[in-house]
């Protein structure tokens, strides 16, 4: 079995690591090593476009290979199963997601030398790997939800060999998520979280109620950060959720004419474009909430 290291010594604990402990995505355990396999197929036919924008497994050739924010292993699992990876090393900052992973790396058999579990907290964005040790790093659906993120960043180019690279999805704020599902369906259809604006209901809205930190970002935004931090930087795109679809194909007419919707919203809908397979774009990329960044450490 896959010992799990613990990197929390004589750190405090926030908030965040609080929350990601009580709420481990996906907290069930797998039965079995086809009941895992399988749930990675349906994770991503559940986010259409994620496989297609994120491609992160490639071969890996004796590649280092760090999941940062691993949650439940289906990163870690992934690299085991789909690549030639040298080692796959996850950290995660709610111990229940890496006993998780480490039961499943056991469905799976996989050579315990070949990968590393490393429990750590959002209080100390110091990551416990040396310089210029990584090849590729992958990161979803993790910063956005971190006290510093831009640490966190500056953190990957430091352990980061030259010519290393990194796949990062954070909620995309030109996106339908935000513009159409949170803005208008919650908000104004259902009369959800009244009193509050925008980007406290877009919180409340994504990881739940309680969440304490649930950001998105525009891409110019985050492609500043990604930079500010010394990384190339390239937007993809945004994988959808189906909740915004769905709320596409139910509002994309009537929330034109509905004069509670707001003009910044409506100018974002009127401004959508849409591929050959329907799927909508906001200024030629793909309006999902899952955006994705490919960085390289120059």
């Amino acid at each position: 079995m896959v010992t799990i290291l613990d990197n929390r010594q004589h750190v405090s604990t926030s908030v965040v690591d609080e929350y990601w402990n009580d709420h481990t995505v996906t907290a069930l355990p797998f039965k079995t090593a086809d009941e895992s396999a399988r749930y990675l197929s349906w994770l991503y036919a559940e986010y259409p476009l994620s496989g297609e924008l994120l491609g992160i497994w490639g071969s890996r050739d004796q590649q280092i290979v760090l999941d940062y924010g691993c949650g439940p292993g289906n990163g870690v699992v992934g690299f085991s199963l789909f690549t030639r990876a040298a080692k796959i090393i996850g950290m995660d900052i709610s111990l229940k997601a890496l006993r998780l992973t480490q039961s499943r790396l056991g469905l799976h058999s996989i050579d315990e030398n070949r990968v590393s579990l490393i429990w750590i907290s959002d209080s100390n964005a110091t990551i416990p790997l040396e310089n210029e040790s990584v090849d590729f790093i992958n990161c979803q659906g993790v910063l956005h939800h971190t006290s510093d993120p831009q640490a966190i960043l500056k953190e990957f180019y430091r352990i980061g060999k030259p010519g290393s690279t990194c796949t990062i999805m954070v909620y995309n704020a030109e996106s339908l998520y935000l513009h159409l599902y949170t803005a208008y369906e919650k908000m104004i259809v259902e009369n959800a979280f009244p009193g509050l604006d925008l980007l406290e209901a877009f919180r409340k809205n994504t990881d739940g109620e309680n969440c304490p930190i649930s950001r998105c970002y525009a891409p110019s935004e985050f492609l500043e950060i990604c930079r500010g931090a010394g990384f190339d930087a390239v937007y993809e795109g945004g994988y959808f959720s189906r909740s915004e679809l769905r709320a596409l194909n139910r509002h994309r007419e009537n929330c034109l004419s509905d004069e509670r919707f707001a003009d910044e919203h409506k100018d974002f809908m009127k401004n959508l474009t849409f591929d050959l397979r329907g799927y909508p774009q906001y200024k030629g990329k793909y309006a999902g909430i899952g955006g994705v960044y490919k960085l390289r450490r120059p």
